[in-house]
């Protein structure tokens, strides 16, 4: 008895050296060398650790599989001064020229106001991001902005590119990450990133020629660290895909959450990071047969 009781109390002092699994089906006396090798690893999904594939799959995809089953929210109605307006309010537009610059808007049925605002030669393109950061309450930048800054990197190109902002500023002692627009404001992006960033974001407003000229740079210069795929997936691949890419680089954390029409999964290991995109469906697709079993295929 006594033999027992001390074998059982070295048995729970060991259990407690590591951290715990989060799957509640895991069965941890199955393959206690597997999983201590990625308890060294310390594999965690935003806040909660798995001790192998397996597990670790199983909680992606129910990540997945949750973000698949809401869809992109839609954009809410901004209870804002319209630019034209506004613009008209500060005396950089007669109310001849708005109405013009809405009739071309209407005649053409595309680009917004402050763009036909600047082609018919009503304002500059300084004034209509002065005014747009008059409606979001936000500063505008004037200094040179560095392509190239280290924060860039922190965010995938395409989501850069498709809601045309740009990482300005990553202050690690506060966790604020500053983010430079140039059209409107997304917050449910702002919210996305601070999600997977682990901070909080300061957004402010460029002139959009200097912003598409960084975008430009950034895609002709900036080293790929992004996995993108266009086509959409089940939940239980996208899993596997990122399951397969955690083994590859060994990542010690990983971040699932949508991001507008896409979904960003981003792998950690130290100062190196991976970044996945899946295109978001716009509906939760019919899964085939054989698709709920996936998850324990593992490649690598």
């Amino acid at each position: 008895m006594r033999v027992r009781n001390w074998i059982a109390n070295v048995q729970r002092k060991c259990y407690g050296m590591f951290p715990h699994c989060a799957d509640p089906n895991c069965g941890f006396g199955r393959s206690v060398g597997r999983q201590l090798r990625w308890w060294a690893a310390k594999l965690r999904l935003h806040d909660s650790f798995y001790c192998s594939p397996q597990c670790f799959e199983k909680a992606a995809r129910q990540r997945f599989v949750e973000i698949c089953a809401s869809p992109a929210p839609e954009r809410l109605v901004q209870h804002r001064i319209p630019l034209g307006l506004l613009m008209l309010s500060r005396g950089q537009l007669s109310n001849g020229q708005l109405r013009q610059a809405l009739e071309a808007q209407r005649a053409n049925g595309s680009q917004r106001i402050g763009e036909w605002v600047q082609k018919l030669g009503f304002a500059s393109e300084q004034q209509v991001t002065n005014a747009l950061g008059v409606q979001w309450a936000c500063p505008v930048l004037h200094a040179k902005v560095n392509p190239f800054h280290p924060a860039v990197r922190l965010v995938p190109r395409r989501i850069l590119e498709r809601y045309r902002m740009l990482p300005i500023q990553f202050v690690e002692s506060t966790r604020t990450f500053y983010v430079a627009f140039s059209e409107d404001l997304d917050y449910s992006i702002l919210y996305a990133l601070e999600q997977m960033l682990d901070c909080r974001t300061q957004p402010s407003f460029l002139p959009a020629s200097v912003l598409a000229e960084a975008l430009e740079q950034i895609g002709r210069d900036r080293e790929q660290a992004d996995l993108l795929f266009e086509g959409w997936r089940y939940a239980p691949e996208m899993a596997r895909i990122t399951c397969t890419e955690v083994l590859k680089l060994g990542a010690q954390s990983v971040r699932i959450h949508p991001c507008g029409c896409y979904i960003w999964a981003r792998l950690c290991s130290g100062e190196q990071a991976v970044n996945l995109i899946f295109r978001r469906p716009a509906a939760l697709p019919q899964e085939p047969a054989d698709a709920a079993d996936s998850y324990a295929r593992i490649t690598g």
